[in-house]
């Protein structure tokens, strides 16, 4: 059979959704988009299965092969066993081996299914296909529920000895109050970044305030991946990313500012190209021929 009859399905499970994509040769032919239950394991692969029931039957359709599913999940892998250590925001995943389970689930013990982190699967859709393309050396960082990043370089994501590398959101941004990016996040957007984004468009200044000192936070931590990882551009998704012109002016002032090399100061810090369905996307490359 051609390879342009051969697909992929990448799966990117966030906080909220769930968003299953079905490519051929790197493009997107179908998606889906459902609620990510916040219940149990059972009822998560049953709405996974129902994200993908649609893409298999466009494969069958299309009387094409289905070469791997791709799933990139919000959390901590150990990526020897293939199983999720800790999802902090969907905990019923904790030490749960995803791919063995949704095979039981499908029924298809023989599908080839792989595992990654879902930021990880961002930057690899972003630096294969988006905004960073044209580089070798991209840094990506999404903010939705949580804040995940990765980081690619000459062809690959780097995963540290530990499978755990480029955890962002656990950086330090204000040792006097000792928290977090993450922590950073959650109190100045009340853990709906949502609604607080629709107050300040409304004139609100005390959400257009919380949003500029999230920027300027999110712009001292950027500017020490940039002090130690030296990156040519970084790539800024995950759902904020619609809002982002409430914060980006003042990351992009904390960014400069606190870099240390002049020509560092110049980093490229733009919004992500491949929009909502990107983590999808960089999941279905992890099984791509």
């Amino acid at each position: 059979m051609a390879k342009s009859d051969c697909f992929e399905i990448g799966i990117d499970v966030g906080g909220t959704k769930i968003a299953a994509v079905l490519l051929r040769r790197g493009r997107v032919i179908e998606s889906s988009i459902l609620a990510t239950p916040q219940d149990s394991l059972e009822h998560f692969l049953i709405m996974i299965k129902a994200a993908l029931d649609p893409l298999f039957e466009h494969i069958q359709k299309l009387k094409g092969t289905l070469s791997g599913i791709g799933i990139g999940v919000p959390g901590i892998i150990n990526y020897e066993k293939q199983e999720i250590v800790l999802a902090p925001n969907i905990p019923f995943l904790n030490k749960i081996k995803i791919a063995e389970a949704l095979k039981k689930q499908l029924e298809k013990p023989e599908l080839n299914i792989v595992i990654d982190n879902d930021a990880n699967c961002f930057v690899r859709a972003e630096a294969n296909m988006g905004a960073g393309k044209q580089s070798e050396n991209v840094y990506g960082i999404t903010i939705g529920t949580g804040i995940g990043a990765g980081w690619w370089y000459k062809g690959e994501i780097y995963l540290g000895h530990h499978g755990s590398a480029s955890e962002s959101g656990h950086m330090i941004v204000d040792f006097d109050k000792q928290i977090s990016l993450q922590e950073a996040y959650n109190r100045l957007t009340q853990r709906n970044p949502a609604l607080m984004a629709e107050e300040a468009y409304r004139g609100d200044l005390l959400a257009e305030k919380a949003f500029i000192e999230l920027g300027a936070y999110l712009g001292i931590a950027l500017s020490t991946i940039v002090n130690i990882l030296d990156p040519e551009i970084i790539v800024l998704g995950g759902g904020v990313v619609a809002s982002s012109d409430l914060f980006i002016k003042s990351a992009k002032e904390n960014l400069k500012k606190y870099t240390f090399s002049p020509a560092g100061q110049n980093v490229r810090l733009v919004k992500s190209k491949l929009g909502p369905l990107a983590g999808a996307i960089g999941a279905g490359l992890l099984v791509s021929k």
